[in-house]
């Protein structure tokens, strides 16, 4: 099944997003190391001729413009457009990696019934900052240097290796792409520090938590404790992963979250 890309205008800011595929409507939310391309190109082939694709690029990544104040609430917020824009119909799916996750679980949590099945893929906690650090973010000039540097060594080589097991997928396409994408994503967490995130951040549908095994940005310790948080929720790690295993681990990824979309286990 062929997924392509589209262009739309949404609050009258341009975005782009991936479509393609036949069944129920599976939304693939990104996280901070590229766009939906870079996350999701493997799981366009392994699971458009099972559900319809759509994978946006998020405010501020890839070629979608970015949001005045990306916190969590903007983004929940342009998703619903998106998506009322494109008239999904019936309930739908959702999966998100890292950041995304963390949408995802927000998204899900406060349109109980819109979504019948959720994937949260080493991601889904939901980043607050404590209040006395606070000011930190807001001072002029020094919130800009703390981020910058932060940004800095986080998309580096040796911070992506971090997030990616397999050295030799850090290729320089993929570098550039993550590299890109760190200005959206600071953006994005400076101003999520700034505001109070959204109340409703449990989801009631089943929801199945997947971690790579050798993800040193977040711990599988972490994934076992978000699976605690939400009632009947269910783990699983995918060897020799780290941050992505869908692009590390692809087969052993999709044998793993196809039969939970599809609703066989």
């Amino acid at each position: 099944m062929t997924v392509a890309q589209q262009s739309i205008r949404i609050d009258g800011r341009s975005a782009r997003y991936w479509i393609g595929g036949t069944g129920k409507p599976l939304i693939l939310l990104h996280g901070g190391l590229g766009d939906a391309r870079q996350h999701w190109a493997a799981s366009f082939e392994a699971l458009s001729p099972h559900f319809q694709i759509i994978a946006p690029d998020l405010p501020g990544f890839g070629v979608s413009e970015p949001l005045p104040l990306p916190d969590y609430q903007a983004y929940l917020d342009w998703l619903q457009l998106l998506l009322d824009m494109l008239h999904l119909g019936g309930p739908a799916l959702m999966m998100g990696n890292s950041f995304g996750a963390a949408l995802a679980r927000l998204f899900t949590a406060g349109n109980t019934g819109y979504i019948a099945r959720l994937v949260l893929i080493d991601g889904g906690s939901i980043f607050e900052v404590p209040g006395c650090t606070r000011p930190a973010f807001v001072i002029p000039g020094l919130s800009n240097l703390i981020i910058d540097l932060i940004r800095r060594q986080a998309y580096s080589f040796g911070g992506l290796q971090k997030a990616i097991h397999d050295e030799k997928l850090l290729t320089p396409e993929f570098i550039a792409n993550a590299q890109a994408a760190s200005h959206g994503f600071v953006a994005s967490m400076k101003q999520i520090a700034l505001n109070t995130s959204p109340a409703l951040r449990t989801p009631t549908c089943p929801t199945l938590i997947v971690w790579g095994e050798f993800d040193r940005l977040s711990a599988p310790e972490n994934g076992k404790q978000l699976t605690a948080q939400i009632r009947g929720a269910r783990f699983t790690l995918i060897k020799a992963a780290a941050h992505m295993p869908q692009i590390e681990q692809p087969a052993a990824f999709h044998a793993a979250v196809l039969p939970f979309l599809s609703g066989k286990s």
